[in-house]
């Protein structure tokens, strides 16, 4: 049984809301954004949806792990004395 265009954006509207009302905001990422809108016009599965959601999650992380080695790596080096 197919999910129309119209159930899908309620309930990705029932989702939202309950969240919200729980104080768990849903991702506001326009990737992600734009991603939910093409599995609401049925170009995309929620397994696509969710699989490319877990890539942008993972490379979320990545960044800030990268970014926070190049801070740890910036403020050792501003707090190694200088041996010449």
């Amino acid at each position: 049984m197919a999910i129309d265009s119209e159930r899908r954006r309620m309930i990705f509207d029932q989702v939202r809301s309950k969240a919200m009302s729980r104080g768990t905001p849903v991702d506001d990422d326009p990737e992600f954004l734009a991603w939910v809108e093409l599995w609401i016009s049925g170009e995309y599965d929620m397994s696509d949806l969710r699989s490319r959601y877990n890539d942008l999650a993972t490379r979320r992380t990545q960044r800030s792990k990268s970014a926070a080695g190049a801070l740890e790596s910036t403020s050792s080096e501003a707090t190694t004395p200088d041996t010449d």
